[in-house]
């Protein structure tokens, strides 16, 4: 909405009244749009220690910003000689506080990265992430520079970059819908065991690979010894064990006498809804081996399980 406005504003063929009403929805729709952009860069980044402090001062700023374009003569339109409507704005505190509101959000959304770039969940995710921040960025500044000084060379700029960035960020997220799902949180083992507790299967996603049952120990032994003495019947029901430095999630099937457990930084809905998902497929394959275990089990019968955690938990394996 916003470039179709931006763009449209320039454009002679329209009447002035109609260019000025959208130069000035384009900036209160820019306005709400870099915001939100960037409260969403910080919900991917750190989702758990998320504050409302930006929004709340985004929501303030923003409100005097909108509050001062609306006015009807803050901004005075007028027609170059090349062709197309440049603005100026007679309330230099509305261009002033424009000014200030963008580099806020510029030197806001630089901070939230290199500060927890660190802990990112991957390299590749990380890049990703910083290209886009770095595309973003660029907008922010081209479209500044045309606010203050009206030169058509920094629009013509701002629609190369803006569409250059449009077309690498549909790419990547076509690619992996699931790229940027909370960065910094992490998933760390996977375990299926049988009510009697024989070990299924067991995956580490930080190696790629799947685990040997004599390195599970610790706070995932506490764990699985927590559910095995509380087996209960119990559906559709996502259940936490909170430890010092980390979640345990488990769940059950009664229905097949197996259930799965998980370590991770934080339980969050994705990984609620992908448990689900895992449980009813794992399920679908090998209801009749479950319900069928007797005797000697080969658990290599079970090793189906990578394929489905692959599907429903890609974003949080690390080595692939």
């Amino acid at each position: 909405m916003f470039f179709s406005l931006y763009t449209l504003s320039t454009e002679t063929y329209l009447n002035e009244i109609i260019a000025l009403l959208f130069w000035k929805l384009s900036i209160i729709i820019w306005i709400a749009s870099i915001s939100m952009l960037s409260i969403i860069q910080c919900f991917i980044i750190k989702i758990k220690r998320i504050t409302s402090i930006p929004s709340i001062i985004y929501a303030f700023v923003g409100g005097l910003i909108v509050s001062l374009t609306i006015l009807s003569n803050s901004i005075d339109i007028f027609q170059a000689s090349g062709d197309y409507y440049y603005y100026e704005f007679n309330n230099l505190i509305l261009l002033i506080i424009l000014i200030i509101y963008n580099m806020g959000v510029f030197s806001f959304m630089w901070f939230n990265l290199i500060s927890n770039i660190s802990n990112f969940r991957d390299n590749k995710s990380g890049r990703n992430l910083g290209l886009l921040t770095f595309h973003f960025s660029l907008i922010i500044l081209l479209y500044t520079l045309h606010l203050i000084t009206q030169y058509i060379v920094f629009r013509y700029m701002y629609y190369i970059i803006y569409l250059m960035g449009a077309i690498f960020a549909s790419y990547t997220i076509f690619k992996k819908p699931t790229l940027f799902i909370e960065l910094t949180n992490r998933v760390f083992d996977f375990i299926i065991f049988h009510k009697s507790g024989i070990l299924l299967y067991s995956f580490n996603f930080e190696t790629g690979k799947e685990t040997d049952d004599s390195l599970l120990k610790g706070s995932i032994l506490i764990g699985i010894n927590h559910i095995l003495a509380n087996f209960i019947d119990r559906k559709d029901q996502l259940n936490l064990i909170k430890m010092k430095d980390r979640d345990l999630v488990f769940e059950y099937d009664n229905t097949h006498d197996y259930a799965i457990l998980l370590t991770m930084n934080h339980k969050n809905t994705f990984i609620d809804k992908a448990v689900r998902n895992f449980m009813l497929k794992f399920s679908n394959l090998n209801g009749e081996k479950l319900k069928n275990m007797k005797g000697l089990i080969d658990v290599s019968e079970f090793r189906n399980a990578k394929e489905l955690i692959a599907e429903f938990f890609a974003p949080y394996i690390i080595a692939q």
